[in-house]
Formats: C-alpha cells, sequence, structure tokens
C-alpha cells in the first residue's frame, strides 16, 4: 500500500488526504500516519514552495487557503521505488 501512495503522489496534481484515503480503501488517520513513515525513511519530502507554517496551512502556497494539507513530493529514492523518472 505504501507503494501505491508513492505511486499517486508521483502522479503529480494536488489530493487531499481525505482522496488520497479514498483512493486507497483507507482511512484518513492511516493515510497521514504513511506519509510520516515515508517522509522519515527518505521517500517523500516538502515539495518546494510549500507553506512553512502549520502542517495544515496552505495560506502561503497560492492555493488560497486550501484544506489539502501539507504538500509532499517523492525524493529520489521514493521516485525509484515508484518506477517514477528522477524528480
Amino acid at each position: 500500500m505504501l507503494e501505491k501512495l508513492l505511486q499517486l503522489v508521483g502522479e503529480g496534481g494536488i489530493r487531499s488526504y481525505d482522496e488520497l484515503a479514498v483512493q486507497l480503501g483507507v482511512s484518513r488517520p492511516l493515510v497521514e500516519a504513511m506519509i510520516l513513515d515515508l517522509v522519515r525513511l527518505g521517500y517523500l519530502r516538502p515539495a518546494v514552495g510549500a507553506c512553512e507554517g502549520s502542517p495544515g496551512c496552505r495560506a502561503g502556497c497560492g492555493l488560497g487557503g486550501c484544506s489539502t494539507g501539507p504538500l509532499w513530493t517523492l525524493t529520489e529514492r521514493g521516485a525509484r521505488a515508484a518506477g517514477q523518472p528522477n524528480p
């Protein structure tokens, strides 16, 4: 399931935690935990230009204060694991 999450992140675009949960067939808290694990393991990192404020704040990202949650992107390690070209 972590690999599928990496693939979804690697596809680009912006998805809320709730959208990811639906796509993966799991709860939002589980998606949040999986993302934190992937960050800790070096597969994900905050997206360039992402808000550096509180985790839920997107006011500085140009998206108008949406509620998607933090924005993440694949690291080189994450891209390899997801079968994506290097970011």
